[in-house]
């Protein structure tokens, strides 16, 4: 019925079909309007969660998400840049900008993601103080001075001479 796959880092992905469904609910649910009703139901969720960029969970399949890098791709600004770009350049060129852009976005999300994972660590810990810098000064001065107390290093000054 359904076939499973395994990666290599030890997940087990199921993909089961539509008609496997229905067969299950066959066995399980008398009333078919009602079954076909719930399954275009599920399938309307999950576009319109897709469609929104958010996460989709699929009752007995799992969940599926968009890639940030592969939202950045899509967005707005990144396609006038693509389409601008496959009309100036060769082939050549266009394969290797599509790659450095890809790339680009990568890191873009990994810097991201690292900034979103040090300013939540530091607000857990000095939450009073970050709330305080919420309400006085505004959440992204809050979080970048999160960000900045965690990376700060302390120097000695005793070897500095002070004569100019």
């Amino acid at each position: 019925m359904a076939d499973t796959y395994k990666f290599p880092q030890g997940y087990d992905v199921t993909v089961v079909k539509k008609k496997d469904i229905i067969d299950c609910i066959d066995e399980n649910i008398i009333d078919k309007e009602v079954a076909m009703a719930i399954i275009d139901q599920c399938e309307i969720d999950v576009a319109n969660f897709i469609r929104q960029g958010r996460w989709a969970g699929i009752p007995f399949m799992g969940s599926i998400r968009v890639p940030e890098d592969r939202k950045l791709l899509h967005s707005k600004e990144q396609q006038e840049l693509i389409s601008e770009a496959y009309d100036t350049l060769d082939t050549e060129k266009y394969i290797l900008f599509r790659k450095q852009l890809s790339a680009e976005n990568a890191k873009k999300v990994k810097s991201q993601r690292y900034f979103n994972y040090i300013t939540s660590i530091q607000a857990s810990k000095h939450r009073k103080e970050y709330k305080k810098l919420c309400d006085e000064r505004g959440e992204h001065y809050a979080k970048l001075k999160m960000f900045f107390s965690a990376n700060i290093v302390a120097v000695e000054n005793e070897d500095f001479d002070t004569e100019w």
